[in-house]
């Protein structure tokens, strides 16, 4: 898998953040030990975080119309369900440092059992937290009609993580579109960066012929959309990972573009939407960029100053003739 790297600034004390840009497959041990030789480059390259795409660890859930039960994806995610891959995350885990100055956190994301049903879920490795426990997981909230087959819905429960290099805040896929919910991850959790970690498709056309204007890969325009305006919208930078390439079952076709936003908006750097890559970016400057891009104008004052909750008492629909 390609490797590029970047230098965002001269500032030895900022992260090296490397984002995975790959295309897992229905083979549990071979993404397994796919994530292990990326950590193990992460080290290599003197990465201090690594951030891998939605269900690295079973591929993408699918319909299959020749199975009314779902059986062969519900065995495949009960094969990499969390708790049965304890062994390769626990030494995964065990290989991290706290010394500020090698790989201190993967954050990645699984399917995990609980209360008898399965959930999609983000896991935040650290030497100094347990992953298991409930206060450092994140679990989707927004689950498009292929996953509702097979995992229950999060509750509204964010997840935020303090770090020496600034505070983390997660999303999951879908969760991208919902504005909302980033916007309590910036303007009640004051986070600097938000990590959303996607099985981002590609295809689907809109059309206008009129205007002489089409597109065939309309997801992979919203993907680039929904992370520029939630970094901008939010002052905050916008750090996602994303599948790449063909479902090796459906044949679906993943977005990949996984990348780097920052807090302006603009895209400092991206993956291929064709091939799997590694994008390693050395001295981000998380919390200076975003005080610089707040400096130069802060939205969040503004926007606290005269926003007002909508109310709904007395709204009733009006209907003209």
């Amino acid at each position: 898998m390609r490797l590029i790297e970047r230098q965002f600034c001269d500032k030895e004390n900022c992260p090296s953040v490397l984002l995975v840009n790959m295309r897992p497959s229905a083979d549990v041990k071979a993404n397994l030990s796919r994530m292990e030789e990326i950590v193990q480059l992460a080290h290599e390259k003197g990465a201090n975080m690594v951030i891998f795409p939605e269900l690295c660890v079973t591929g993408y859930v699918w319909d299959d119309p020749d199975d009314s039960d779902d059986r062969r994806v519900k065995d495949l995610l009960r094969e990499g369900e969390n708790g049965n891959i304890r062994a390769t995350v626990d030494r995964i885990r065990d290989s991290l440092t706290d010394d500020g100055r090698g790989l201190e956190y993967v954050f990645y994301n699984n399917a995990r059992k609980k209360d008898g049903v399965m959930l999609n879920s983000t896991f935040v490795l650290n030497r100094s937290i347990d992953y298991r426990h409930e206060e450092y997981i994140y679990d989707k909230v927004f689950l498009p009609p292929v996953e509702q087959r097979y995992f229950r819905q999060g509750t509204d429960k964010r997840l935020t993580i303090q770090t020496k290099w600034g505070c983390f805040g997660f999303l999951i896929c879908y969760d991208l579109c919902f504005v909302e919910l980033a916007r309590k991850y910036a303007f009640t959790d004051h986070v600097d960066a938000i990590v959303t970690m996607a099985q981002w498709r590609s295809e689907a056309v809109r059309e206008y012929p009129r205007m002489n204007i089409m597109t065939d890969h309309y997801y992979g325009a919203l993907w680039d959309l929904m992370n520029a305006s939630k970094a901008a919208y939010n002052q905050v930078w916008s750090l996602a990972a994303n599948t790449v390439g063909p479902h090796d079952v459906t044949g679906h076709y993943f977005w990949g573009g996984s990348g780097f936003w920052a807090p302006s908006g603009m895209p400092v750097i991206r993956a291929s939407n064709i091939t799997q890559e590694l994008i390693l970016v050395h001295n981000l400057d998380i919390r200076g960029q975003r005080h610089r891009e707040r400096d130069d104008f802060d939205y969040h004052i503004d926007f606290a100053r005269f926003y007002k909750e909508i109310k709904e008492e007395g709204s009733s629909p009006m209907r003209l003739p």
